[in-house]
């Protein structure tokens, strides 16, 4: 599909039946939301992102949800790579959520609160935003850390904005309660 010519999709094929879509970007940002969320299992999630991205819920929900994904990702098919993936998450959408308006708002001067966007159009632009915005110096930021590479000036930056810089680990309850266990014998 070429989105120049083909325009962007506003229904998925699944078994010979188109079935609508719910192209805005803010339904976009609500699947993408639930899926950072560490008390939603695999399942609820899937959930979240078939009842949001179809107004009717097609009856294969397997091949619903791959379509949803490749959708999620711009037409692009979900990468299955031997490597182990870098999973270092550079920014989250609700953490980063006025930042992220406020780039999309520099760079392409779109007021996201009144604008009605395709979920690929708002996909990319936050691709491809302006390098000067707090944002993009945020992801630069938080790169770097991770490379253990800050220079002298980012550290000082670092350490001054330290609670927008550092994301929260994303822990499920299980793992929680673990933890908490583990601490808790720690202390005693």
């Amino acid at each position: 599909m070429n989105v120049l010519i083909d325009g962007l999709p506003t229904a998925a094929e699944i078994d010979g039946v188109e079935y609508e879509l719910n192209t805005d970007y803010r339904i976009g940002l609500q699947i993408m939301t639930a899926f950072e969320d560490p008390d939603l299992t695999g399942f609820e999630k899937q959930a979240v992102m078939l009842q949001l991205l179809y107004p009717v819920v097609p009856p294969d929900a397997r091949r619903a949800s791959e379509l949803a994904v490749k959708f999620l990702n711009c037409g692009q098919e979900a990468k299955l790579i031997d490597d182990e993936p870098d999973t270092t998450r550079y920014y989250s959408w609700s953490q980063d959520a006025r930042y992220i308006m406020a780039a999309i708002e520099q760079t392409y001067h779109i007021d996201l609160s009144t604008s009605n966007l395709h979920w690929w159009r708002f996909s990319y632009m936050f691709l491809d935003l302006q390098e000067d915005c707090f944002f993009s110096r945020l992801i630069y930021l938080r790169k770097q850390k991770a490379k253990g590479k800050l220079t002298k000036e980012e550290k000082e930056w670092y350490y001054s904005m330290r609670e927008v810089v550092d994301l929260p680990e994303i822990y499920t309850s299980e793992e929680q309660a673990a933890i908490n266990k583990f601490m808790a014998q720690l202390g005693q």
